[in-house]
């Protein structure tokens, strides 16, 4: 049996997956876009498949990756967004196949190299006492018991870690002694590495699959191609990969890795040195912390009252009384290197030195406003801390030249790809002119599972102070009607917040994001039905609430950037460069495709009935509104009177 019949067997009505699947359906649209995927694997081509909620589209492309993979003895590597997505990939669907396939398929889970826990930087910690706090020492100390069992792999620690442990004992390739470490045959990096080679799928993050690219496909073994789930957040999460973020407190924290003389803690008081160069260390790091301390309070006055975010627009915005401190520091702690003679204190020192150079570098770069085709800007959130960031304005020519000419087959895959049913939008973006595309509408009956409910009567948002209050009657209104049961969404923070301070919260219980961890806050509001939880940004997207916990979703407004937001000024201004109109050519189709993320958040399996409530009258009174309601499912009932939301839940 060939590969293209094997999966019209394995995805028929009495097919592998209805044996192993107990509430498994024949769907035509899976069974298409698996066809799709070996197509363009076995030609060589590039793909771009919207597969809509309950398609199956995981199952759908990992079936033919492994069989082609398998047949062909080929690598193919599947990169995703969110680890939720990810879970699902490792914990269930790749299992499936590995059954199916008769455990005859090799699957590695790729992390980046500070998730594997380096065992000499681990026994260096507890030696040299390299922790900040008792409370990390003793972090540290059940690590160290872990390390004789676990994995090794950070990321699969039973409890959350702090960022500056796993800083601390991570892999990092500034500090490894390759096979000159002590601890090389029982490394967790390499073993792991070793595997890869032997592996049919790899999966991996964006960021990693970005960190590979960065490096000319250094980091990943080689492998024949790509599929991109969550494809439509490509084009975000390169622009801010290959850009700058750096903040005062980052190097702060840097400096005290090396010496902090509150706490007489760091690198410094565990090396030998003479008291000379112990006392000219000191004083560069003095000056150092004075120079990061004087280089963004000279930032900080060009900020206007209650301005949080800043568009730099001219290079040098102020000296660079950075540079040599930094420079004078990296000299020595390089010569400290080269004199150190236990290696692992050496190592430590060489990773600071390195990092010390990416500080200066990073500076300098921000404020030369070194790439033509990036945008630069300064937050101040809260008010004591400052980063410098930079993010690309257009990626089509990366996407073009570092991935869709070096990979000969890239799958990029998600619920929201098109534009009122094309995908003009996101191939200009990412720069895939010639990649084939492959539309697959959901197989729910939205006629019969859901409703639309528009709003009339609210103020418009930008009357803010009576959109609040309006916002909050309404919510009020319809959760009396849900039970609860409710997903309501925001566009930012502040707005959640003032909702949130206006609605009666007599009857459900109340969830709001940021409260809790967000593992957290789900798994609350599906144990407990009735729960409303209050959520904004990461909430759209990714989460997978099937069931009747979730019956009503509230999109309170329509998801348009921010107006000021320094990354959309530069790409606006660089498509008005090019004739075209910011509005309807990036900032309106952006939009379109957050709403359908949101709106994809109802309905999950084919048991699952529900309302979406949109409480932003644009939708209605604008021109553009279309846009939204176009990218809906066809025949989705849409309601105008909330007595309609009232006979929905009563039937």
């Amino acid at each position: 049996m060939n590969i293209e019949d094997r999966i019209k067997q394995a995805f028929s009505k009495d097919g592998n997956f209805s044996q192993i699947l107990p509430d498994f359906e024949e769907r035509a649209e899976q069974t298409k876009m698996a066809l799709a995927v070996l197509e363009a694997f076995t030609n060589n081509h590039h793909l771009m498949v919207e597969a809509g909620t309950g398609v199956g589209k995981s199952l759908a492309y990992a079936l033919p990756a492994a069989l082609w993979s398998k047949a062909n003895k080929k690598r193919v590597v599947v990169s995703t967004y969110t680890k939720i997505l990810q879970n699902q990939l490792i914990k269930k669907d790749l299992p499936i196949l590995k059954s199916i396939l008769n455990d005859d398929l090799a699957v590695e889970v790729i992390y980046g190299q500070e998730n594997y826990l380096c065992l000499r930087r681990l026994n260096s910690s507890i030696n040299y006492g390299l922790f900040d706090t008792r409370e990390q020492a003793a972090e540290i100390d059940t690590i160290f018991e872990w390390s004789k069992s676990g994995s090794g792999i950070l990321a699969e620690y039973p409890e959350p870690l702090s960022l500056n442990t796993i800083e601390r004992i991570g892999r990092d390739s500034n500090n490894c002694l390759f096979q000159k470490c002590p601890f090389y045959d029982q490394c967790f990096y390499f073993y792991a590495k070793s595997q890869w080679q032997h592996a049919d799928i790899l999966v991996v993050n964006h960021y990693l699959f970005f960190a590979n690219v960065e490096t000319d496909y250094y980091i990943l073994p080689k492998f024949d191609a790509v599929i991109m789930d969550e494809a439509h957040r490509l084009e975000e999460i390169a622009a801010h990969f290959f850009g700058i973020e750096l903040s005062n407190l980052s190097i702060l924290r840097l400096l005290s890795l090396i010496h902090n003389p509150r706490t007489r803690r760091g690198i410094i008081p565990r090396v030998t040195i003479s008291n000379m160069k112990r006392a000219e260390l000191s004083s560069v790091l003095d000056e150092c912390r004075n120079a990061v301390t004087e280089f963004f309070a000279k930032i900080q006055c060009q900020f206007k009252q209650n301005e949080i975010k800043k568009r730099i627009r001219e290079p040098n915005i102020t000296d660079n009384n950075l540079d040599e401190p930094l420079e004078k520091l990296y000299t020595i702690l390089a010569e400290l290197v080269t004199q150190e003679q236990d290696l692992d204190l050496a190592g430590e020192l060489s990773s600071l030195t390195k990092r010390v150079e990416i500080v200066r570098q990073s500076t300098e770069r921000f404020l030369n406003l070194e790439d033509k085709n990036s945008v630069y800007w300064v937050d101040m959130v809260p008010s004591d801390r400052f980063s410098l960031n930079s993010a690309l304005i257009d990626v089509s020519g990366l996407f073009a030249d570092k991935v869709f000419a070096k990979i000969p087959s890239v799958v990029m895959t998600s619920a929201t790809l098109t534009v009122n049913r094309d995908f003009g939008f996101l191939k200009q973006r990412l720069g895939a002119k010639d990649c084939k595309t492959l539309l697959l509408d959901s197989p729910f009956d939205y006629q019969r599972q859901a409703m639309l409910y528009l709003s009339e009567s609210l103020p418009l948002p930008n009357e803010e102070n009576k959109f609040y209050v309006g916002c909050a009657r309404t919510i009020d209104e319809i959760l009396k009607l849900s039970h609860g049961r409710a997903l309501i969404l925001f566009t930012s923070y502040q707005a959640l917040k003032e909702v949130y301070e206006r609605v009666k919260k007599d009857d459900f219980t109340f969830l709001v994001q940021g409260e809790a961890p967000v593992f957290k806050l789900l798994e609350t509001f599906r144990d407990d039905i009735s729960s409303v939880l209050f959520a904004t940004q990461s909430f759209w997207q990714g989460i997978d609430v099937p069931g009747e916990a979730l019956s009503c979703l509230v999109i309170t407004r329509l998801p348009f950037d921010v107006p000021d937001d320094p990354r959309l000024e530069g790409v606006a201004e660089n498509l008005k460069e090019h004739g075209l109109e910011p509005f309807y050519s990036f900032q309106l189709p952006q939009a379109v495709l957050r709403f359908r993320q949101g709106f994809g958040r109802l309905i999950r399996n084919t048991k699952d009935r529900g309302v979406v409530c949109v409480l932003d009258k644009r939708i209605i009174e604008r021109s553009y509104g279309k846009s939204f309601l176009d990218s809906l499912p066809k025949k989705l009932p849409i309601a105008f009177n909330i007595n309609a939301v009232a006979h929905f839940f009563k039937t």
